[in-house]
């Protein structure tokens, strides 16, 4: 019996393969700063060691395809174009956050410059949609591919009118929950959607099959979006930096909830510091210390948790092998934080279930 370890090993270095067979006939300093986003090269262009992060929407891609088709191996050229959508995402956004460091390395516009970063971006998006046309070597019909394509080019769109809902809520205080959910849709769903679409896709042409993999996509990131708003307000810990996501008044999840179900007194003094023009450390306090009063974090964590559930029965309607739903299922426990996020967290918790 193949182990739990090895086949996540197996899958890291298929992609890695099929990554740098994607990029590996490319020269210049346009293409070592795409392999510096990825995290393969130092600034001078230097080789680093392979880390290996969950890689959460490739990974999704693959564990869908293996779920429907029992083999992760067709979807690995989508896969590759979800890892290069997302550095082209990471890229821009660095920009428009004016976020000097991407995990804890200084971004590729801090190195470059704006200008560069945004070739980098725009490079990396088109790299993602050729290694779409990858997939026709994998036996893929024209159609499929066709379909392929559509399916990253809408998860793209969603996504940027995402990023757009996003910026535009940043000096808005009335901002419904509702309205929310249609921004993380947008940010995070969208290519959680587009992540499990293409997998069941490279396995299957069945519509229905495909479009229940895309349904519970859209619910399993928006339980990452606001996963994710959580780990942004309350991760850096005791005596931790404030939150660019406070600082730059962004509507997370937890700080809709509490404008719309806080008292007049609350909202008065949340008014107070979002009119202020540039925020503070101590306003970043004052923010954390309302939500903790009102039990904003708990409530966050247990939408999590409810959009996760949901994505799990969309899929469970299908006539599909419960062993092959278990990896998912895993993934979803990796976004809730009942898992750590982690490939060894994902890798535990196969260990535990097989």
């Amino acid at each position: 019996m193949k182990q739990p370890n090895a086949s996540l090993e197996q899958r890291h270095d298929a992609l890695d393969a099929e990554l740098s067979e994607i990029l590996g006939r490319r020269e210049g300093l346009l293409y070592d700063m795409m392999l510096y986003q990825l995290g393969w090269v130092d600034k001078l262009g230097e080789p680093l060691p392979r880390s290996r992060p969950l890689r959460p929407y490739s990974t999704l891609c693959l564990l869908s395809c293996e779920a429907v088709g029992g083999d992760y191996r067709p979807a690995l050229s989508a896969a590759a174009a979800l890892e290069l959508v997302n550095a082209f995402i990471l890229v821009h956004k660095d920009v428009q956050d004016g976020s000097p460091h991407d995990d804890s390395r200084p971004s590729v516009w801090w190195v470059w410059g704006p200008g560069q970063a945004i070739n980098v971006g725009d490079g990396l998006h088109a790299l993602g949609r050729s290694a779409l046309f990858r997939l026709s070597d994998a036996g893929l019909p024209p159609g499929r591919v066709l379909k392929a394509l559509n399916i990253l080019d809408e998860a793209c769109l969603q996504l940027c009118e995402g990023q757009y809902l996003d910026l535009s809520y940043q000096e808005r205080l009335d901002v419904p929950s509702s309205a929310y959910l249609r921004m993380a849709e947008g940010m995070t769903g969208a290519i959680t959607a587009g992540a499990m679409a293409l997998g069941a896709l490279a396995a299957t042409g069945d519509r229905e099959i495909v479009d229940a993999f895309h349904a519970a996509g859209l619910k399993l990131g928006v339980a990452y979006q606001i996963r994710r708003d959580i780990q942004a307000l309350w991760g850096a810990g005791e005596g931790g930096a404030p939150s660019p996501q406070i600082l730059n008044k962004n509507k997370t999840y937890p700080v809709v909830l509490l404008l719309e179900t806080a008292d007049l007194k609350t909202k008065r003094r949340l008014g107070g510091i979002y009119f202020k023009r540039v925020l503070e450390p101590s306003d970043a306090a004052d923010i954390l210390a309302l939500l903790e009063e009102a039990g904003a974090r708990q409530s966050a964590e247990s939408a999590v948790r409810n959009y996760c559930r949901q994505s799990m029965e969309a899929l469970e309607r299908l006539s599909l092998p419960q062993e092959g739903l278990q990896g998912l299922a895993r993934m979803a426990e990796c976004i809730t934080g009942d898992r750590p996020a982690t490939p060894e967290g994902l890798a535990a918790s196969q260990g535990a279930h097989e």
